[in-house]
């Protein structure tokens, strides 16, 4: 484990990005981790006032449909409208997305909840899958919230990724470089190096976490919807770890010899030299998923654009902090409007 100090970078360069404290009973990598299943965001997505549901065709064919909510602030605001992305297993109505919609929502930012193929209201229309390297349902996302929806982009477009949605945007912002569609970013428990991340949940009471994020991903994975042959149904069921079903499906069934080689052309880490956009990246040194010497052996520039915001302690996209809010809330809201001025 590094030594130098987690609680650097972002925490010391921004007057207003207060560090981490974490809550008096909830203290270290599992319970901060765990801390997300007690998650009771008072947001009903069905019940919002002018809630809009939408679906976006794929150009495939058949296409696979996917699926978000719109929700606007109930005031009249010049602030750009928040894309939240989720991480493996969740989907738009999960509590840690609903939560960071609240905080986004009261701050005055209009928020889409986004489904990613094959997740929540998207899976019964998508015979595909996604993946984190896969950027292309983002920029149809984009493209069709510009071309479709112009009163939403109106004021521009921002985002919020969690987990390995986080991998995919960070890979989305590299891709498109200067020409990002999205003004700032903020990305939470990101696992730059997925090979990294793979290994390191295989060691210790980290394997009780490959197991959940194992069983998640075959949920998904054997959905009613999917096309999969029965060799790809077997590896699927009969894998034994989240590396041994990227080794033995994911990789496989989208043309990587292997993991390794999988993790290697599609993990952030190697991209994000080539990133122009303001983001800010929270990661905790306790964090039982994301090793966090992917994020303390890099060099990062005190002037941006790329923020690392490291707490010592937070878990995986925990971070509940003395009042029991949430630290990566409260400071997101308060990145987009320090870079977003």
């Amino acid at each position: 484990m590094s030594q130098r100090p987690p609680d650097k970078f972002a925490i010391s360069n921004f007057e207003w990005l207060d560090p981490f404290e974490p809550h008096r009973w909830c203290r270290g990598g599992w319970l901060q981790t765990l801390s997300i299943k007690s998650l009771r965001p008072d947001l009903d997505v069905d019940r919002y006032e002018g809630c809009v549901a939408f679906d976006v065709p794929g150009d495939q064919t058949p296409p696979d449909v996917l699926s978000g909510f719109y929700l606007p602030v109930a005031r009249e605001t010049k602030k750009p409208t928040v894309i939240v992305f989720h991480g493996m297993g969740g989907h738009a109505q999960s509590g840690y997305m609903r939560s960071m919609a609240e905080r986004l929502l009261a701050a005055g930012y209009p928020v889409v909840l986004w489904n990613n193929r094959g997740a929540g209201s998207s899976a019964r229309n998508c015979i595909r899958f996604h993946h984190p390297g896969y950027t292309d349902d983002i920029s149809l996302l984009v493209n069709y919230l510009h071309e479709q929806r112009t009163a939403w982009t109106r004021n521009g477009l921002a985002a919020v990724a969690f987990s390995l949605g986080a991998n995919v945007l960070l890979r989305y912002l590299a891709e498109t470089e200067g020409n990002c569609t999205f003004r700032a970013a903020a990305v939470v428990s990101a696992p730059l190096d997925m090979e990294t991340t793979s290994i390191n949940l295989q060691s210790g009471l980290n394997r009780i976490f490959d197991r959940y994020l194992l069983k998640k991903q075959r949920d998904e994975l054997l959905r009613e919807s999917a096309e999969l042959t029965d060799d790809e149904r077997n590896a699927i069921q009969n894998a034994s770890s989240v590396w041994e079903l990227d080794d033995r499906f994911t990789a496989k069934h989208l043309g990587y010899d292997g993991a390794k080689e999988f993790y290697r052309e599609n993990s952030a880490i190697y991209v994000l030299d080539k990133i122009k956009t303001p983001t800010l990246l929270f990661h905790a040194a306790d964090d039982p998923v994301v090793d966090e010497t992917v994020f303390t052996d890099r060099d990062w520039s005190t002037e941006g654009p790329l923020y690392p915001a490291l707490a010592v302690s937070g878990g995986h996209t925990g971070f509940l902090d003395r009042q029991g809010k949430r630290w990566h809330e409260r400071a997101t809201t308060r990145f987009f409007d320090a870079m977003l001025d």
